[in-house]
């Protein structure tokens, strides 16, 4: 595991999952969204079909070897973009699932998705098999759908959340919603309450309610917390077990699977870091914070009173 990382990322402290080692399986910022809270950036590559991006058998070995040297609580699928447009998704978790199982670990695998793709067979029986699935549900109305999430043309929400619904129907696993909440955009009554009715229908286990913490895409603000905790109560009134999560992430990154430094800033590239942690990395590689910050690619950007540190390929 100490040569060669492309595919693999962390263990990361996740606020949903605990100890989280990623695995990517798009290139950068290949997504059907481009949305507007978005912490990697604006997609470049805008896709709504199903494709191979990477050789699943290298893939497959570097969550093996991550796996025989680190311990996570998840093995999750997400990344630099939307994890279900891999045709090699279903695979993987196959063959991660069958390797967890033979090693007796105890990792579970999760997929973090933005639910465009639920409406396909293919994918909700994909992802049927993980432990937990993770879709995010940021509006109902088409013109604010269409204003924060910033689909495929070929996209329409009425589809999204027909797909999520079949999705809940059958899924045996822990299905956690994600609704991203951004000031002026799906922070009103009117979509909250919308989305709650669908989110009642649903019945997910647990809704997740957040708002932008890292350096979004485009210049806009987090929702404030009078409205957080609106929606929190919108959607519990509606039988619908919430949470807010409007706070950084706790918790160390592990960077003891990387051999140097150079493979180690790759995190930044789908988990951008606060500057204690970035610090934390310079200190294990031995380097001072000032050495790291000049590597080519490391960009630092301003929000919420923070310093954040991005590596941009």
């Amino acid at each position: 595991m100490k040569t060669g990382i492309k595919y693999v990322y962390g263990p990361v402290p996740s606020r949903r999952l605990g100890s989280s080692l990623g695995v990517n399986l798009t290139p950068f910022k290949t997504c059907s969204y481009s949305c507007v809270y978005c912490q990697l950036g604006i997609t470049t590559c805008k896709i709504a079909e199903r494709r191979s991006f990477f050789p699943r058998e290298e893939v497959l070995k570097e969550i093996e070897r991550a796996l025989e040297s680190v311990r996570a609580n998840y093995v999750t699928f997400a990344g630099e973009g939307e994890p279900t447009l891999s045709l090699d998704l279903g695979w993987l978790i196959e063959k991660v699932r069958k390797f967890i199982s033979l090693r007796d670990l105890n990792s579970k695998i999760a997929v973090i998705t933005n639910s465009s793709l639920l409406w396909r067979k293919d994918v909700r029986e994909e992802l049927a098999n993980t432990d937990s699935c993770l879709p995010s549900l940021d509006a109902i109305s088409d013109s604010v759908f269409r204003r924060i999430n910033r689909p495929h043309r070929s996209i329409k929400i009425e589809k999204v959340v027909e797909g999520i619904l079949e999705f809940g129907d059958d899924y045996d696993g822990e299905l956690m919603v994600e609704v991203m909440l951004v000031k002026g955009y799906n922070d009103s009554r009117k979509e909250l309450e919308a989305i709650a009715s669908v989110l009642s229908e649903l019945k997910p286990d647990r809704v997740h309610v957040l708002t932008p913490t890292r350096p979004p895409a485009l210049n806009v603000e987090p929702a404030d917390a009078k409205t957080i905790m609106l929606s929190v109560e919108i959607f519990e009134e509606n039988g619908v077990n919430s949470s807010a999560i409007n706070f950084p992430e706790c918790g160390e990154f592990d960077f003891s699977v990387f051999s140097n430094v150079k493979e180690a800033i790759k995190i930044m590239s789908r988990h951008p870091m606060r500057e204690e942690q970035l610090e934390k990395l310079s200190k294990h590689f031995g380097l001072s914070i000032e050495e790291l910050k000049s590597i080519p690619g490391i960009v630092e950007k301003k929000f919420c009173g923070r310093k954040y540190y991005l590596y941009v390929p």
